[in-house]
């Protein structure tokens, strides 16, 4: 099976010992749309993205240092979103990584998609981000190349990405497809709700679990148990995993 996850606009390159750096699957995609970006002002990229403006120059000067086929840093250990805290790249082994290449993907708007040890360089870009490319939005300019990689063996892929990243996969699904959903979901007040808080950290701790137990199934997931979240079987299907805490 493969995980997917969402990436994370906090970024801190760093190399951990004994991870070799590999070359992203669409690493000239990512350079192309890399010098697209590089041709916007700040105050572009400020009203693009949505973002303040000193966001935009921090973005903007990423793009400028951006190295067109730069090796860069492992994207695990790269984000510095609360998934990937909760994920602790920092406390994995190369064998870690060496799994997550088979096992684990995440899904970026520059890069398409990335195994653990894909170099990355910094930089500031979501699916939502109203730039056009060749006339396109970042969905339509990604098409479904992320979808036909992901189901290119035909194993089920477990999705721990949000909505925004996981739409550039569910519009392509056919009925042969298993994407499985994990949903991490908390009482309060006697109704179950999905804090987006706790949904990151639970997503991150579940990537982590794969990557250290080396799990190749999807079954295997519901035997996971962190922070009070367990699997709920009565509000689970064969596309959709409920874990509830308690």
């Amino acid at each position: 099976m493969l995980a997917i996850l969402s990436p994370a606009k906090n970024m801190k390159p760093a190399s951990p010992a004994g991870v070799a750096v590999t070359r992203p699957l669409f690493g000239d995609r990512a350079d192309y749309l890399a010098e697209q970006l590089k041709a916007c002002e700040p105050w572009q990229l400020e009203s693009l993205m949505k973002i303040s403006p000193a966001l935009a120059l921090r973005a903007c000067l990423d793009y400028q240092g951006f190295e067109a086929g730069g090796a860069g840093t492992p994207s695990l250990a790269t984000y510095q979103g609360l998934a990937f805290r909760y994920l602790g790249a920092e406390e994995l082994e190369p064998a870690d990584y060496a799994f997550g290449g088979d096992h684990l993907r995440i899904l970026s708007a520059l890069y398409g998609l990335l195994r653990p040890a894909d170099g990355i360089q910094p930089y500031r870009l979501e699916m939502q981000c109203r730039i056009k490319i060749e006339g396109r939005d970042l969905y339509a300019f990604w098409g479904d190349r992320l979808y036909r990689e992901l189901f290119r063996a035909g194993e089920p892929v477990v999705n721990l990405a949000s909505a925004e990243y996981a739409r550039t996969v569910t519009p392509y699904l056919r009925p042969a497809d298993r994407l499985i959903t994990c949903r991490f979901l908390t009482m309060r007040r006697g109704r179950l709700i999905m804090p987006a808080t706790g949904a990151k950290m639970a997503r991150g701790r579940m990537a982590r679990w794969i990557l250290q137990r080396r799990l190749d199934t999807p079954e295997e997931l519901k035997a996971f148990d962190w922070e009070g979240y367990t699997y709920c079987g009565e509000r689970s299907d064969d596309m959709t995993y409920t874990y509830i805490q308690k």
